[in-house]
């Protein structure tokens, strides 16, 4: 979607940039050929399509309505929420002249609380590219325990969860032999800072 508007009940408006027909046949052709289908979707129209189309993930998602968490809810769809990048985002086009980015971000942090409350499925994600290469994506999981989670939450996002989202619990996503793994040392305890 694009086209971004806050409206007067502060809900995120939007431009969808496909129809819901032509959603639903996107989803139903990448079902057919076993993949995945990720929305990149803000706003209200652009994510109620998707979600009704049966994406199997929001992108970002600034701003999904309360029916349309609990269809996320009830079809499993996960929201990979990229806070940083809205953030890095709105920073620089507030100082360009487009205040409505900041809005943006506190419609996005409204959001991330009620999806967590319904119990939607959350996967770290980055938009990477959206920021500078040199920026660390790792500032995601502060934010993420800023607006809310734990950091246990937050680190199961980046691991278990996304494995679960990819369809590789069984290769990744936790420490167990057999499994590939990444896994670094840190000072200090990650579960509490």
């Amino acid at each position: 979607d694009r086209g971004y508007k806050v409206r007067e009940d502060g809900v995120l408006d939007d431009i969808p940039t496909f129809t819901a027909e032509e959603l639903k046949a996107i989803v139903e052709e990448a079902h057919r050929e076993r993949r995945k289908v990720a929305s990149h979707a803000i706003g209200v129209h652009g994510v109620h399509n998707s979600v009704e189309a049966g994406v199997d993930t929001i992108e970002h998602g600034d701003y999904i309505a309360d029916e349309d968490l609990k269809t996320m809810v009830a079809h499993g769809t996960y929201y990979v929420n990229t806070i940083y990048v809205g953030a890095y985002v709105a920073e620089g086009r507030a100082a360009a002249g487009a205040p409505v980015w900041v809005k943006m971000l506190s419609i996005h942090e409204d959001t991330f609380h009620r999806a967590m409350k319904a119990g939607v499925k959350i996967a770290f994600g980055t938009d990477a590219g959206g920021f500078p290469w040199t920026d660390n994506p790792a500032k995601e999981f502060a934010w993420m325990v800023k607006w809310g989670m734990t950091p246990a939450q937050a680190i199961r996002s980046a691991t278990s969860s996304a494995a679960e989202l990819l369809g590789w619990s069984d290769q990744v996503g936790s420490i167990e032999g057999g499994k590939f793994a990444d896994v670094v040392a840190v000072t200090g305890d990650p579960l509490k800072d």
